[in-house]
């Protein structure tokens, strides 16, 4: 089976298995200064909560285990909290005391449209980053509070977290085939928009979390499981997800949708779809992806595979010698006449 080999040591070499001591210091004395300062600064505000009333819960990758190395770390951490969203109608002014109850040296905390963010920086460069959404309880209701400290919009949406983490868990959980091919198509994308800056350009990660859930293709010989056909299959279902649809001025452009499978049901790539040009490129980009995997496929040589993938995951994959011309064999064939 090609290339078998080549990608276990690449997911060895990608794939993190566990938080690092540092990582789990971070998100442990956060989520302290948490319970034990918000509930303080909402009193001061006529909210009562206690420090038990606050439930954290993971998200994203590490929830998933799917989480790949990055020259920036980025952790998901959902704050949930009772709360009467009638009376507390403005979820900027809640995430605002988030904020206040976790402003605090060596951290760098800043109110982003889903969540409050805490940064970590060494030697001036950030090296981790500690998302951290908040949602409030109300009744048998949950709602994310959403909108920038200083946006005019902002409201609290309809969301389901456990029911997120659930869903997904369950696509991936006793999947380890899966799991890998999810790391991989995330490497992927990291290694095409490693000097993106631009908002809402790269595609999300839930996005490719959920579209390789759906398009994920099984692939295995005697000798085990085939992730490079696995990966060229999958990666080749996103892509058959493209539908064509009319920009403002009337011009056929390729876009995606996936809504998500809990409330609020929303397509993950709305915000993407603002700029008609992000997902042109998205497309092009996956297409360039699927092409070098599908020759990747059907060349002999693992050496020429090997080359192809590599194009596709970065350099990192490691490209197998080339086959050695049976010497002996070319010096029979040279002295045969005699």
């Amino acid at each position: 089976m090609k290339l078998k080999r080549e990608f276990a040591d690449f997911y060895k070499e990608i794939r993190i298995d566990s938080e690092t001591h540092a990582l789990k210091e971070k998100r442990e004395i956060l989520e302290d200064d948490i319970k034990s300062k918000l509930p303080g600064i909402l009193v001061d505000h006529n909210i009562s909560i206690s420090k038990t009333d606050i439930r954290m819960i993971d998200q994203g990758s590490y929830k998933y285990n799917t989480t790949i190395k990055d020259d920036i770390v980025d952790r998901d951490v959902a704050v949930m909290i009772p709360l009467d969203t009638s009376t507390n109608s403005d979820p900027r002014i809640i995430k605002g005391y988030l904020r206040d109850a976790i402003n605090i040296s060596p951290r760098t905390v800043a109110i982003k449209e889903p969540c409050v963010r805490a940064s970590y920086y060494e030697n001036g460069k950030e090296w981790l980053h500690i998302d951290l959404p908040l949602y409030a309880t109300d009744g048998s209701c949950v709602y994310l509070a959403r909108g920038k400290e200083f946006s005019n919009s902002y409201s609290w949406e309809d969301a389901d977290p456990d029911g997120l983490n659930d869903y997904l868990c369950g696509q991936i959980n006793g999947n380890d085939q899966l799991r890998r091919i999810i790391c991989f198509i995330k490497k992927w994308r990291n290694e095409q928009y490693s000097g993106s800056t631009n908002d809402h350009e790269v595609p999300p990660s839930i996005g490719l979390t959920l579209l390789a859930c759906d398009c994920f293709s099984a692939q295995s010989t005697i000798e085990g499981d085939d992730d490079l056909l696995s990966l060229q299959k999958t990666m080749k279902g996103i892509l058959d997800k493209f539908t064509y649809t009319a920009d403002s001025s009337g011009n056929l452009i390729k876009t995606i949708t996936k809504y998500l499978p809990v409330t609020p049901y929303t397509d993950v790539f709305k915000k993407m779809k603002e700029s008609s040009s992000y997902i042109t490129t998205f497309y092009n980009r996956l297409s360039k992806a699927v092409d070098n995997l599908t020759n990747a496929v059907n060349v002999e040589s693992a050496h020429d595979a090997g080359e192809y993938v590599q194009k596709v995951l970065g350099d990192s994959f490691t490209v197998p010698a080339k086959e050695a011309v049976a010497a002996s064999a070319q010096n029979k064939r040279e002295h045969s006449f005699g």
